[in-house]
């Protein structure tokens, strides 16, 4: 006798049939398959004259993953480099020193005392410390005060202001309001308003000499001086050099 055939449209046969039906939704839901995050990136560094073939460095990220389609730029010596054909020695690299000494002019305050000066353009005030002030008898004003936070995080309080002190450098006379420092560890600091007033021009050489040329608001003439490194010495005394006292005697 032979079996009877059954119809079954695709609804009746998933619903008389639950693993029929799990296997059909399994094969037609749509799933996010996980990708694993990218943590490198390939950078090209075509050659000089554009007729060897491109290269490709692995540049590694620490733990994030780079973006698709970023650029970085290679170092150019690690370029060059890699480009150094066996048995040829790179060229010499010149690179900066750990550190250059401060430069200083020094300059006749207020006709009595031949003083050394650091130039410093990243300070926002014309400074001079407590021992200058009292050796020069000069006058301030206590009200004037600054509060200053030092790179360690310490807070002092300048002692006041002296306007209108004389600074004779060169052939000349400049007229500065200086804060008064206690325990300050130079003579005079020559901040930002020393720069504007004259609107000073610093030159840099590679034997680390350096010049400053400065030009008087009030005359218009025009000195430059040629700085010193800063000096341990407090004071300059009336025994200056011949060549720095030139226009003061």
């Amino acid at each position: 006798m032979k079996t009877p055939l059954f119809t079954l449209t695709t609804e009746e046969l998933l619903s008389v049939a639950p693993e029929v039906r799990a296997k059909y939704r399994e094969a037609i839901t749509p799933k996010r398959i996980p990708t694993e995050a990218v943590r490198s990136v390939n950078y090209v560094a075509s050659n000089e004259d554009d007729e060897e073939e491109d290269y490709a460095a692995q540049v590694s990220c620490r733990g994030e993953p780079l973006q698709p389609g970023g650029v970085i730029l290679p170092d150019p010596y690690e370029v060059y480099l890699r480009r150094l054909a066996p048995g040829n020695d790179p060229r010499e690299l010149r690179v900066a020193k750990e550190s250059h000494a401060l430069r200083s002019v020094v300059g006749l305050v207020d006709n009595k005392e031949w003083v050394e000066a650091i130039i410093d353009p990243g300070s926002q005030i014309v400074a001079m410390s407590e021992h200058v002030c009292n050796a020069l008898a000069l006058p301030y004003d206590p009200t004037i005060q600054l509060f200053m936070q030092s790179a360690n995080g310490d807070v002092d309080r300048s002692l006041g202001l002296v306007r209108n002190v004389p600074f004779c450098v060169a052939d000349i006379v400049l007229y500065l309001q200086v804060h008064v420092i206690r325990n300050a560890a130079y003579d005079i600091l020559l901040g930002r308003p020393f720069d504007v007033l004259t609107k000073s021009v610093v030159k840099n050489f590679e034997n680390e000499d350096q010049t400053l040329t400065i030009v008087c608001p009030n005359t218009g003439q025009t000195a430059t001086i040629p700085t010193v490194p800063r000096g341990a010495a407090r004071f300059r005394g009336p025994d200056v050099p011949r060549i720095l006292r030139r226009g003061i005697d």
